[in-house]
């Protein structure tokens, strides 16, 4: 859902009204040669995203999800991993090594990561070096600046010393870190009963805070927490020199550089009028922050116009908001990525959802 909300909300239009060709996502997974890989690509290109990088893996089937809903509004998921099982770091790391010439064309602003919970072969100090050799591959040895994000699903509370040893040698290399109360309560030192106090202003539990600490002690550079209809919550490294790491030597880097060490905010979800269809709201969430943090330079910012974490945050609920919407989530109506940007500007939002 990552990849095809990113490619919707950055077809751009030319003067006639035609959408144009160029492809602005490139999406690296692995498939089996059955319907549910091609069913799989046929998504990706529909959505505008390029499958130049994808593997196909002849020995194998293509990874499949149940999710069912239940009637309190939670859901569960039933994987069978698949050719997920057995993906490794070297074919990631050969795939990319074999496309730097398509890489060089289109400098890359994000890696987005998904899911390393299911993917047995990426997590730790697997997942640790994987993401260290793809900022190295990517931005050309620090010349370009990259965001990477990873984002957390399959988190599984039946072992959460596995769960946290999946994750935790990894955090030093992760910019941006999207995860839910739930999952938030699997990684969590502490018990249910201590310190669950609610805080004042944030309007959730302390011992979710001091998680958060503990992400940002370990390296990781922003956390964006999905509160669902309560929306999100953001916070920011109070390390400074964790995020002047995100500059580069030559080319402007993210606005996350600037963004004030320590700073935590609340950003609202928006009511959505029509029918809802909450199937990928974290992933659009997740996708909206990580776009805005990347793609909106501070070469491109006045000096009255400052891509904040609020700011982020709320491009990013604006993206969940469409993506939640039976009549735009599939990109009929969608509103590209500047004009959601321009909505924030001119402070034309949608109604605020009150918790």
């Amino acid at each position: 859902m990552t990849a095809t909300t990113l490619a919707l909300l950055l077809r751009s239009s030319s003067p006639d009204g035609e959408e144009e060709e160029e492809e602005q996502v490139h999406v690296l997974t692995k498939i089996g040669p059955d319907f549910g890989g091609g069913t799989l690509l046929e998504f990706y290109r529909r959505a505008g995203a390029s499958t130049q990088l994808v593997l196909e893996d002849d020995t194998s089937r293509t990874s499949m999800a149940v999710l069912p809903v239940f009637k309190d509004g939670k859901r569960g998921c039933f994987v069978n991993l698949a050719c997920n099982d057995g993906f490794e770091v070297d074919e990631l790391l050969t795939q990319l090594d074999d496309n730097i010439p398509l890489m060089e064309q289109q400098p890359p602003r994000a890696f987005l990561f998904g899911y390393p919970h299911l993917l047995p072969k990426m997590q730790g100090v697997a997942l640790r070096n994987m993401l260290a050799s793809v900022r190295q591959k990517l931005s050309n040895n620090g010349v370009r600046s990259m965001v990477i994000g990873v984002d957390l699903n399959g988190v599984d509370g039946s072992d959460k010393e596995a769960a946290k040893a999946a994750l935790f040698p990894a955090l030093g290399e992760i910019d941006i870190l999207h995860l839910n109360e739930d999952e938030v309560a699997v990684l969590s030192f502490t018990t249910s009963d201590e310190n669950n106090d609610i805080h004042p202003e944030y309007g959730i539990r302390e011992t979710i805070l001091h998680q958060i600490t503990y992400f940002h002690d370990r390296g990781c550079a922003v956390v964006l927490l999905s509160l669902g209809s309560k929306g999100s919550f953001i916070s920011i490294t109070p390390h400074g020199e964790r995020l002047q790491n995100l500059s580069s030597t030559q080319i402007p880097c993210s606005a996350m550089k600037d963004w004030i060490p320590g700073t935590q905010v609340c950003v609202p979800a928006f009511k959505i009028s029509g029918e809802v269809n909450a199937n990928g709201a974290g992933d659009a969430l997740f996708a909206g922050f990580c776009l805005a943090a990347s793609s909106w330079m501070a070469t491109k910012q006045r000096d009255e116009w400052r891509v904040t974490p609020h700011v982020a945050g709320t491009f990013a609920s604006l993206v969940a908001w469409q993506r939640c919407d039976t009549k735009t989530r599939d990109g009929l109506g969608m509103k590209s990525a500047d004009a959601l940007m321009d909505m924030i500007k001119c402070g034309n939002l949608p109604e605020a959802l009150m918790c």
